[in-house]
Formats: structure tokens, sequence, C-alpha cells
């Protein structure tokens, strides 16, 4: 049985008592913002409910009220709505009716649409300015599995590990251990953060309180431990730890390994998954001689809940940018790669996507190869990269993690707490929702995905790409025409950005050879419909070259003939910027080929500016931007513009006008 379900069946079966002690435990956390808690409805040392109304309340800074009333309680006829016309009887509340804020039905029960509609209308039947709010067994069974498991061990009594305040040799052996290969490792070469590990060794001399932040990826925690490396060098009284955090109180580690007369710097990783975070401040603020200097990094987007909790200790915080292209190349044009040539250059630093250890592993297949066309499949080397994830012993014995990360990929991001949504999606690739919610707590620890508030997204693009291309294309593990089928007409822009960059980082042949047959099946469902049929080409064209010429030729067929032959070209600078004709642009897309497509695709692109001479200034600025010389030019000796301008000294031959005037331009 999973954990999530573990929590979820001991909350089934929890006593009411105990129950109501965890969900006060809870809101005092979610509702930090009060100026007085009571409880009404227990006995107090003792684990049994006693009548009374409200269950608990807190005392707003408004001076308004929020009522919570506890029940695990299924038997009782109309429980919840007794409970809410109790909360507005001023003889049991001593409480006036105007100010209840807020009214938080805590249950271990899940209520339908239509019974949450039927409560809401009672409350605003006594104060239409008063809110109710549902603390249901779903949500709250997600909340404590992903960010408050010591109330699950406390309250729940479900196992927990300790063990977590450990030196710098320890934390680095058990993060390397953690990773799997996966992330990169952070006892490699410190490289290119020298400003800001400046910046930080000198925070760490002037503050007690220091926040790394940036997004996953960047260096936080290996410019953290090197930071705090080179400040114990200089600062010989001060020793080191690190909380290898393992979902347990941290309190009596940080007592035990501590002393109050010495000077320690604690060093906090990825504080935004600790749930006891607020533990690490109390200890601070605990009485001692000795100092303590405590590092922490935090994921940008989750920066503003850390810096509130420690807010009161002025944090200095330190903000980590991704490498940048510059950086990139400056690694690879060193010792031992050398690589200078610029072509190479481009093509690393795309694929690489700002991440330092793909850029090294694409550099050494690139030396190896002396090929920059081993750049244009690179399936290999992502395999490599992630190879932990399909050993039989790793985290991705199964295929579940895969799959999952693959809709995670395409979706950008899954509401994950939404269960209805998120259920009626997976039952599409027969994935159930609990195993998708187990599956997602796993990627976030390998940091492959970020749980966030309310969503889930895989956090680099390079990442995002790969999985799409393993789990729909590569593997197969999840159907691309029940996607196709399901979601293309929601999601056109999805495909655009997972299809087109699964097929130049990975390899046209192998990207075509899967999608084409499924592309083709559901092109005959559109054909028939102009809009449907230009939205579907215009996105699958590469892969849909005969189809797309037939689209485009009889599009133009259907156009009468023109009596004007003015093919004047005049345009503003970057007249064509935002405003182009869709069919222009859809036949341009085949300028970059080099062999026969090329050539259909001009002379279809004259047929249609002979009828429509209006456009000829906009196919001239297409073949001026276009058609331009390049680099891979040079490399298939020059066919496009051979291309170009046989067609064009053709017509002037013929003494055609329209090409003709093209000729000249």
């Amino acid at each position: 049985m999973s954990r999530f379900q573990s929590i979820e069946n001991e909350l089934k079966s929890i006593n009411g008592a105990v129950f109501q002690e965890l969900c006060d435990s809870y809101l005092k956390r979610r509702n930090e913002n009060y100026r007085a808690f009571a409880r009404t409805g227990s006995q107090v040392g003792k684990q049994k409910t006693t009548p009374g109304t409200p269950d608990s309340f807190f005392l707003l800074p408004n001076g308004n009220y929020l009522f919570v009333e506890t029940t695990t309680d299924v038997s009782t006829k109309d429980k919840l709505s007794n409970d809410i016309l109790a909360c507005f009887n001023f003889k049991k509340t001593k409480i006036p009716i105007n100010k209840i804020e807020e009214i938080i039905l805590c249950i271990n029960w899940n209520l339908s649409q239509e019974e949450i509609l039927k409560l809401n209308e009672l409350v605003k039947r006594y104060n239409n300015h008063s809110r109710v709010r549902y603390l249901m067994l779903q949500e709250l069974a997600i909340d404590l599995h992903f960010n408050h498991r010591d109330l699950v061990h406390e309250y729940l009594g479900l196992p927990l590990d300790t063990g977590q305040i450990v030196s710098m040799e320890k934390f680095i052996d058990e993060y390397n251990r953690a990773s799997k290969g996966i992330s990169t490792p952070i006892d490699n070469t410190f490289l290119h953060r020298e400003e800001e590990l400046k910046e930080l060794k000198a925070a760490i001399h002037s503050d007690d309180f220091i926040i790394l932040t940036g997004a996953p990826g960047v260096g936080k925690t290996k410019l953290a431990l090197e930071g705090i490396k080179s400040f114990l060098a200089e600062n010989l009284e001060f020793q080191a730890y690190c909380v290898s955090y393992k979902h347990h109180t941290l309190l009596d580690d940080l007592f035990q390994y501590l002393n109050s007369d010495k000077d320690y710097i604690l060093f906090v990783d990825d504080a935004n998954r600790i749930d006891t975070f607020n533990q690490i401040t109390s200890f601070y603020r605990a009485s001692r001689k000795g100092k303590l200097k405590v590092v922490i990094t935090v994921r940008d987007y989750a920066f503003q809940e850390i810096g509130i909790l420690c807010q009161e200790f002025a944090p200095q915080r330190i903000d980590l940018a991704k490498f940048s292209d510059e950086q990139i190349i400056e690694i690879i044009k060193l010792k031992p790669f050398e690589i200078l040539n610029p072509d190479y250059h481009k093509e690393i630093v795309r694929i690489a996507d700002g991440n330092p250890r793909l850029a090294i592993m694409t550099s050494l297949l690139a030396k190896a190869e002396q090929n920059i066309y081993a750049l244009r499949d690179v399936s290999d080397l992502f395999e490599n990269y992630f190879s932990t994830f399909i050993k039989d012993d790793g985290e991705f014995a199964s295929d579940l993690n895969i799959k999952c990360l693959g809709l995670i990929a395409f979706f950008y991001t899954i509401p994950y707490k939404d269960k209805e949504v998120v259920s009626s999606l997976l039952a599409h690739f027969e994935i159930d929702y609990s195993s998708f919610i187990d599956a997602i707590d796993k990627l976030d620890k390998l940091e492959l995905v970020e749980i966030q508030f309310e969503h889930v997204k895989i956090p680099e693009q390079n990442l995002s790409t790969y999985f799409f291309y393993k789990a729909f294309i590569k593997d197969s593990l999840l159907s691309f025409e029940t996607l196709l089928s399901n979601y293309y007409e929601s999601n056109k822009n999805r495909f655009r950005d997972c299809v087109i960059p699964a097929n130049n980082t990975f390899g046209v042949q192998n990207v075509m050879d899967k999608l084409q047959p499924f592309l083709k099946d559901y092109w005959k469902t559109v054909q028939k419909d102009e809009e449907k049929g230009f939205n579907f080409l215009s996105t699958f064209w590469f892969y849909l070259t005969d189809e797309t010429f037939t689209f485009i030729y009889g599009q133009i067929e259907k156009l009468s003939e023109s009596n004007s032959e003015n093919y004047e070209v005049t345009y503003e600078t970057n007249a064509f910027s935002y405003d182009r004709n869709n069919l222009l642009e859809l036949i341009e897309n085949f300028f970059m080929f080099h062999e026969k497509e090329l050539k259909n695709a001009i002379q279809l692109a004259f047929e249609y500016v002979r009828k429509e001479p209006e456009h000829s200034p906009e196919l001239i600025y297409s073949i001026r931007t276009k058609l331009i010389f390049d680099r891979d030019d040079e490399r298939y000796g020059f066919k496009r513009q051979s291309n170009l301008f046989d067609i064009l000294l053709e017509g002037l031959t013929k003494k055609d006008n329209l090409y003709a005037k093209a000729f000249y331009e």
C-alpha cells in the first residue's frame, strides 16, 4: 500500500478527538495570522470530545472569528447542516453573527458538489458575508503527505526516520547517493561562481541568516557548501553541520548536536521542503553563548514562504541565475574539451539549456565523433544522462514514473490537487490517481519535478523535452494517438512546443517514423474542415509534406484569376513581423529544404501571388529573410539559391512580369 493511501486509510478510521487535535494543529499552521485560538469541543488532557459550539475558533486581527467544526460522524443525518446552524446560534456561541467571517468544516470523507452547494446556500441565508471552507479527506491527505509529515507521525502513528543533523562530508555522501546519478554531484570542481562565492563569504561574516535562492539546478547547494568551507578555513572556532531532513522533528537532534557554548554554521538545503522549518528558527531563538549562523537554500518560487519565516532575523538574500550561454561556451572552450568551433557552441548551448553537466556530456560526444551531425540526435546521450531511470534497481524499475513525467511534460503543469480533473486525464492513459500522487512525490525528491502550491511541473525545458520524447515516442509507454485524439484541439500550442524540440534534439527520423502514421490518420478526420485542416498542418507540415502541398494547391485553385499585374514591392520596416498571410507563412516553411520540396514551395508561392498580387511584397520579404546564405547552404552546394534563381530566370526568359519583377527585387 502506498504512503498516500495509508494516510487516507488512517484518516478514515481515526478517533474523533484525535482528528480534532490533528485538524486544529494543521489549521494553526495554515492560519498563522490570528490573535487568539481556543477549543470548546474537547476535554483538557483527554482524547475525548465534549459538546460545544464551535469545536474550535480563531480570533482574527480584524476582530472577526473563524469557526471550526470537526467531525468523523457520517451516520447522523444533516450533521454538517446542524453544525452550521449551531454556529449561527448566538445563545450557543455568544458571538454575533456578523462577526463570523468564516466557518471551516473538517471531515474525514469527501462531499459531492451538490452537497457543497446546499451547505453554501445555508450559510448565505444567515450571513451573506460569511464564507465556508471544506477541509475534506482528499485535500487533507494530500497536504499532510507533502507538507506536514511530522503531523502524520504525531497523530496517525506512521513511522518516520531520524539522523538529520550530519557533517558536511556525510551530507555530500547522502546527497550524491540520493540523486542516484541524476542530479549533478556536489563534490565536483567549482566553476563560474567566483563573484557569488565572495558575496556569500561576506554575508556569512556579517549576517546570521543567509538565503540562497534560484531555480532548481543552478548550483545553490554547491555554492553554499563552497562558501561554508571557505569561511571555516578562516574561522577555526566554527564547526559546520547540515540538515539531512527525513521528515521528523528536528529540535531533539539540534539540541543534541549543537552545544550552546560553541560557534556553528547550520546548512539547511531546500528549506521549502522542510515542513518543520519553524523549529530551526525556534532553536535559533533559544538562549546560547556561542554564535549560530544559518545558511539556507530555497527554490525561487518558494522564497516568499521562507523569507517570511526568517523575516525577524533580517536575512541576507543572494540570487543565483542559470549558467549563461557565454559561461557554458567558456567551459567547453577550455581543457579537456577545447571546442572552438562556433557551430558546435550553438548546438551544445541549445541542448544544455544552462545545465553544465549536459554541456560537458555533449562536448565529450562532439569531441569523440568530430561530427556536428552527431549532435542532431542526442537520444543516446540523454539515455546515458538519465541511465538510472531505466535500471532495474532504480526508482524507474516500473514505467509509472516515466509515464507521469511524460504527461507533466506535455501539459506543462498539472493541478495535482484537483482529483476530478486529474483522474479524468489519467484515465485516458490507464494511471490511477493515488499512484500518480506517490510518483510525483518521489520525482520531487529527485528534483525532476516541482510541486508548487496547486500544480506540479518539470523545472527544466531540456528535461521536459526528453521525458515527452521517451514516454510518447521512443518507448511508446503512453499513446500519442490517444493524446492527439483527445487533446489536440484544446492544446495545439503544447503539441508544437513538445514535438518540434523533440524533433530537433533527438533526430527527425526517430520522431517522424513513430508519429507519422498517427498524424496521417488524424489528418483524414479534419482535412475537409478548412480551418481545422490549416491549423493542423501549421503544426505538423514537416511530417505531412504531401498533404500540405495538396492542401495549399487546393486553396490556390479556389482563387479566381486576377486582372491586375501590379506587383509593386514597397513596405515599411518590420511590415510583416506581426501581421502575416497565413497561406504564405505555411508555404515558406519549406524554404528551409534543399531538395524538391523547396522548388514546389517557391512555385506555389508565386502562383498564389499571381492570383493575389497585393501579397507580392510579403513574398519578396520572405525570400529575402528565409533564403539568405548560411553555413548549411555551403555544405549543400547552395542548392536553395540555385533552385530560386533557376525558377526566376526561367520566368524572366518567358517575359513573365511576376517573375521579372521578383528577379530585379
